[in-house]
């Protein structure tokens, strides 16, 4: 998907230098030392449809030319936006993690230097609590080339990490309570490997813990599950196992397994389900996609049964 046109803060040689001094002035007037150029930021949402989301913590890693190593943290895009760095002139690839952050329920952490094609150390990012149902978090990977007392600025888009998860019950009898988990969540995401072009953060084989998603009754059956934030599906599974634990009005306890399609990252996901219909073991199968959302799965079809 193209990157929105709207970007989260003004950009930065508004801040440091005057607002009318055309740009091939600026280093002029303000000139680095010799061999060394300024390095900017530019960010833009990948997906329009977060223009309004809340960023409360950004985490810059910069790595390049001759091992150099800069990481940069700010609490708000705008404060990022007057981020101005001297660097060495040369090649640069740079990280941005945005709301992975400790106060956001995250983990970051760094491995040896992956082999992917830049010079960022293996970046991967975890939920200290799976089942935490945390803000959303984005990431994002660019190249940018400084040259010797010259601006530069580096384009970054914002690539939702976490899937979202609705679900929507149906003809749940007065009494009867249905504990809802979800299994093959990815541990982590490593966010300096490409899964496609363009998109960074690859799952992990490791899986999570279960991820406890709500507990669904007549009352709230239509709105306690809703946009659950989880990690993708771990790398090599096929899908996602869906757990209801079902107590019903009688005093009977059900567990009933659910398999439906594997989730990937920052994708919109809504199933809805039929109470009366709902079996021991059910394959929830979708070949298209409805609604808004054309990358992702929304099902509200006949639930298979393959004991029958």
């Amino acid at each position: 998907m193209a990157a929105a046109a709207l970007t989260l803060g003004a950009c930065q040689h508004k801040t440091h230098f005057p607002e009318d001094m055309p740009q091939d002035e600026q280093t002029d007037k303000y000139p680095a030392p010799d061999g060394r150029g300024f390095l900017g930021n530019d960010l833009a949402w990948d997906d329009i449809a977060d223009v309004k989301s809340d960023i409360t913590h950004l985490k810059y890693t910069v790595t390049g030319a001759g091992g150099v190593k800069e990481v940069h943290e700010f609490n708000t895009p705008a404060e990022a936006s007057e981020w101005m760095i001297p660097l060495p002139v040369g090649e640069y690839d740079v990280l941005v993690a945005a709301n992975m952050d400790k106060a956001n329920g995250f983990e970051l952490g760094e491995t040896v230097p992956t082999k992917a094609g830049h010079t960022l150390p293996a970046t991967y990012t975890r939920l200290t609590n799976a089942s935490s149902n945390p803000k959303q978090a984005w990431n994002g990977i660019a190249h940018v080339k400084v040259e010797n007392n010259k601006m530069a600025t580096v384009h970054l888009d914002l690539d939702r990490l976490l899937a979202l998860f609705t679900l929507k019950l149906t003809n749940v009898p007065e009494g009867t309570t249905i504990e809802v988990s979800m299994r093959n969540a990815a541990s982590y995401v490593t966010l300096t490997t490409e899964r496609t072009a363009g998109h960074w953060g690859e799952p992990s084989t490791a899986t999570s813990d279960d991820i406890t998603l709500g507990q669904l009754n007549a009352a709230n059956a239509l709105s306690a599950i809703d946009e659950f934030k989880v990690f993708p599906t771990a790398k090599g599974l096929m899908g996602t196992i869906l757990l209801f634990h079902i107590r019903t009005n009688k005093g009977l306890e059900l567990d009933y397994v659910g398999q439906a399609p594997k989730m990937e990252n920052g994708k919109k996901y809504i199933l809805e389900l039929d109470y009366t219909k709902l079996t021991p073991f059910m394959l929830i199968t979708t070949d298209c996609a409805i609604n808004d959302w054309t990358d992702s799965w929304s099902y509200d079809g006949e639930i298979l049964n393959p004991q029958k």
